[in-house]
């Protein structure tokens, strides 16, 4: 079984397209965290006119960045494409902005899961700090 926990623009409020290739391949397990730090990072190829979610991991057990877990049913179909959305693929040159790691996520039932989760590799000195954990309570005002 192939679990991905998904936090920013794959996410179902966020409704982007990458978003909806994962539905289209996964089935939801609900509503979860990880331990890391989540930031807004602005985009270096377009700055001031796109920002994305970026988060690291954390040894801080209180820091939480809030998400999604799916059962990606099809990891062939999704996996490729959404590698290299992430720019994490083969064709992005290193080092790579985000990778694909396994991390443990909790689920508000309780439950723990290890998932894959695209977890951010750059510095973040310039990064707004989300320390809510949440990149929905940003979403809206993201271009």
């Amino acid at each position: 079984m192939t679990l991905l926990f998904v936090y920013g623009t794959l996410t179902t409020t966020a409704d982007h397209p990458m978003g909806a290739l994962l539905r289209r391949h996964a089935s939801s397990l609900g509503q979860g965290t990880i331990r890391a730090r989540l930031y807004l990072i602005d985009d270096p190829d377009d700055p001031g006119q796109n920002a994305y979610p970026g988060a690291l991991p954390s040894p801080d057990p209180d820091d939480r960045v809030h998400g999604e877990l799916h059962r990606v049913h099809d990891p062939d179909a999704v996996f490729g494409s959404l590698d290299d959305f992430e720019g994490c693929s083969p064709d992005w040159p290193e080092p790579h902005e985000y990778l694909r790691r396994t991390i443990e996520v909790i689920l508000h039932d309780g439950t723990r899961h290890d998932a894959e989760c695209y977890l951010y590799t750059w510095d973040v000195s310039t990064a707004q700090p989300l320390p809510e954990g949440r990149f929905s309570d940003v979403a809206p005002d993201v271009r």
